[in-house]
């Protein structure tokens, strides 16, 4: 995982429209391959050599229990799926979260590209992904991991369609022509206060 801020709190809360990618490859693999937030529990590594105690960081479950707008699971030896989990989550008006198996070749020599194929399995056409109860109890499973949408909720405005300088005009601020005038009078008097 080449990733030290999984989830944003705050950026999930608000809901922007950005698509975040999250390469999880179960270990630090930029440095020297220490244990990472999702590094399974019982691995060893060069640092953790007695074994990594602590139960994995699941980063699926927390932005769906966040109410995440679009959250996704794919795996990078399966390119077709990879891009067919993108599109959407690129096209989708909200935020996405979309978390990328991809193992570290170097480091983890446990999660494999064919430990991968082996523990994973793809959701299929009748999983409701708009059923936020069912999104969590898939994105929990630890037998297998399920890749695929899991949670997608069409109801929730963006971080700027709250805002009110986007109610009258959707056109980007820094596309707007200022008004120098009200500007300076709008400085002016928070200068008197």
């Amino acid at each position: 995982m080449e990733r030290e801020v999984i989830i944003s709190y705050t950026t999930v809360r608000r809901n922007p429209n950005i698509t975040c990618i999250v390469h999880d490859n179960m270990v630090y693999g930029l440095t020297k391959g220490q244990a990472s937030p999702t590094t399974l529990r019982g691995m060893k590594t060069s640092y953790q050599v007695e074994g990594v105690s602590e139960e994995p960081f699941n980063p699926l479950t927390v932005a769906i229990a966040l109410d995440a707008s679009f959250v996704a699971r794919t795996f990078s030896g399966d390119p077709e799926h990879m891009k067919e989990t993108f599109k959407p989550a690129i096209n989708h008006e909200c935020y996405s979260l979309v978390d990328v198996f991809q193992p570290c070749v170097t480091f983890n020599k446990i999660n494999t590209y064919q430990w991968f194929k082996e523990n994973t399995y793809h959701l299929d056409i009748s999983h409701d992904l708009f059923n936020k109860n069912e999104a969590l109890k898939r994105a929990a499973e630890k037998d297998k991991y399920p890749l695929g949408i899991f949670y997608k909720n069409n109801d929730k405005k963006t971080f700027e369609e709250t805002l009110k300088v986007y109610t009258d005009d959707k056109l980007p601020l820094y596309e707007r022509q200022v008004d120098m005038q009200k500007l300076e009078d709008l400085i002016e008097s928070r200068r008197r206060l």
